[in-house]
């Protein structure tokens, strides 16, 4: 709190500020202030009638929304929260945040998807107004960012006025929707394919969809869908958000024991393969929060099928919408029944505005010419990546996927014809598919990037491959694929047999590495007897001691 303080002087912010002109009374309480407001019963209550009766507003204005996620964040956000009242009754509400960096966000951060004012139609064009001018004076300098306001919400008070079109950026984005219509939903799930893949999942276990209702089962679950979720996020974007915030986790169990976030889990054999964990209220339920799926299960579209499943719970419990929220997810399109608009909204300098403005429009131009050359988002999405992880790339070093190993630069090793003939260590912690061990993995600057190499592992599991992987004191220190194709060797012996190719071995523990793979190659045996054999590179090679060379 010590340097976001600092900046509060810096900023030229007051802790206190009230205006008043006798029945009309517009404050704006930060840091403590903010808080202790919190704490009045009667307040609480002034605050739950107004949410109720503002159109626009979301779960994520409500107030055990915003209570949970000050206190929570309260040592990493400074609450600003600004109040109008009219002859003693509170008649406007904008719950703000002073973040690190001297940013204004809306509270919640990136959590709430919906950052808005809450107030009654007919006083919002006169409190939107004079709330975002006085949070300008106490913050001179600062930019106010609101994630997405939602669309009915009223903006027309930024073109009626030269200072706040000069200063405002708005940038509508799609926001698509599922409206929940039971005979709309089981007809998708009677689809060829999806029953197709829903009797799969059934021989491979019990397939279980489950509402989680209370404390203690959502304690159980928690750990294993913070870890899928930030597996994905870490392929994808190269974002752990739960392993770099705790405080998300503590967020969204407080959230959980205070009735605002719906869970359910798609499972096999207790098994997670899908969940969600989103915000719920005001008839709604939004997908903000977490969902994930189990990448070992990828091909039989675990997602998808939860959140058929979860329409079909939301309409038992007269749910009217599943908002899918903004993004350009593709399964997002595949669920949508209608789309509404939300509006991105920055009140920056005017300088500042006319450089973002110019870059969004760019941006724009770039993306339709695209498209009118037949290139599609999803490409130019996947060349932003690349360029990305060029950026992040630390050392020279790059991966080198099973299918792109040239034969030069492995060698096939025999590594056991009967496990018998071997004294295997049965100390090591071998684990089978741990997406724990994997998110463990730390380059050096010989090696590939975090991003590259969760990117690839996930791939690999999504398709069908399966990994082998020694972690200690979370740090990887070593991980073998078993792949449904051998890559091109040029040896024929391989073929058939069962092949681990070695994709990361740690410097530390290069002379464990034989005990490490005949423990593999003995745990495979058990499934499919007969020869293993392990790809390893030029330089792992020297340490294995084993019996046959090609």
């Amino acid at each position: 709190m010590q340097h976001i303080m600092f900046q509060l002087t810096t900023l030229g912010a007051t802790p206190k500020r009230i205006d008043s002109n006798g029945i009309a009374r517009l404050e704006v309480l930060i840091g403590e202030d903010a808080l202790s407001s919190l704490e009045k019963e009667e307040f609480k209550m002034a605050w739950e009638c107004l949410q109720e009766a503002c159109p626009w507003s979301t779960a994520f204005q409500s107030y055990p929304y915003v209570a949970t996620w000050y206190q929570v964040y309260k040592d990493v956000y400074v609450p600003i929260l600004i109040r109008y009242t009219l002859a003693g009754k509170l008649t406007g509400l904008l719950a703000l945040a002073l973040d690190s960096q001297g940013v204004i966000v809306g509270a919640g951060a990136e959590q709430a998807e919906y950052q808005v004012w809450v107030t009654k139609p007919e006083d919002e064009e006169a409190f939107v107004s004079a709330a975002f001018r006085e949070v300008l004076k106490q913050f001179p300098g600062a930019a106010i960012r609101l994630k997405y306001v939602p669309g009915g919400a009223n903006l027309q008070w930024i073109y009626q006025s030269l200072y706040w079109k000069r200063h405002c950026l708005v940038r509508p984005v799609k926001q698509p929707l599922m409206g929940i219509d039971e005979d709309y939903l089981n007809a998708e799930l009677r689809k060829k394919n999806r029953r197709e893949k829903i009797n799969r999942l059934k021989r491979l276990g019990h397939l279980n969809f489950e509402r989680v209702n209370n404390a203690d089962r959502f304690d159980e679950v928690i750990d294993e869908l913070t870890l899928q979720y930030d597996f994905r996020k870490g392929a994808m974007f190269n974002r752990n958000l739960f392993r770099a915030d705790p405080r998300r986790r503590q967020f969204l169990g407080l959230l959980f024991e205070r009735g605002l976030l719906h869970t359910t889990l798609l499972t096999v054999d207790e098994k997670v393969i899908a969940s969600n964990a989103g915000v719920i209220g005001k008839g709604w339920l939004h997908l903000q929060g977490l969902n994930t799926h189990c990448p070992t299960f990828a091909k039989y579209s675990p997602g998808i099928l939860h959140f058929l499943f979860l329409g079909k719970q939301l309409a038992e419990e007269g749910i009217t919408v599943f908002d899918l929220t903004p993004g350009a997810d593709p399964y997002k399109n595949i669920l949508a029944t209608d789309y509404g608009t939300a509006y991105q909204l920055d009140i920056v300098g005017s300088y500042t505005k006319l450089i973002r403005g110019f870059a969004m429009h760019m941006r724009k131009h770039v993306k339709a010419g695209a498209m009118a050359v037949g290139i599609r988002q999803e490409t130019l999405r996947m060349l932003k990546k690349k360029i990305e992880q060029f950026h992040s790339r630390a050392g020279g070093g790059k991966l080198l996927s099973s299918t792109s190993r040239k034969a030069a630069e492995v060698q096939p090793i025999l590594l056991t014809e009967a496990c018998s003939a071997y004294s295997v260590s049965t100390e090591l912690p071998l684990q089978y598919c741990s997406l724990k061990d994997l998110m463990d993995y730390v380059p050096s600057k010989s090696d590939c990037t975090r991003w590259e190499f969760l990117e690839a592992a996930m791939r690999r599991l999504e398709t069908g491959e399966k990994c082998y992987t020694w972690s200690e004191h979370n740090l990887l220190l070593s991980c073998v694929w078993v792949g449904l194709l051998a890559p091109a060797s040029g040896k024929a012996q391989l073929d058939g047999n069962t092949v681990l190719e070695l994709s990361y071995c740690h410097t530390s523990v290069k002379e464990k590495l034989p005990d490490f793979l005949q423990a593999i190659a003995r745990q495979v045996q058990q499934e499919k007897p007969g020869p293993v054999y392990a790809l390893v590179n030029a330089r792992d090679g020297v340490y294995l001691a084993a019996p046959s060379f090609f």
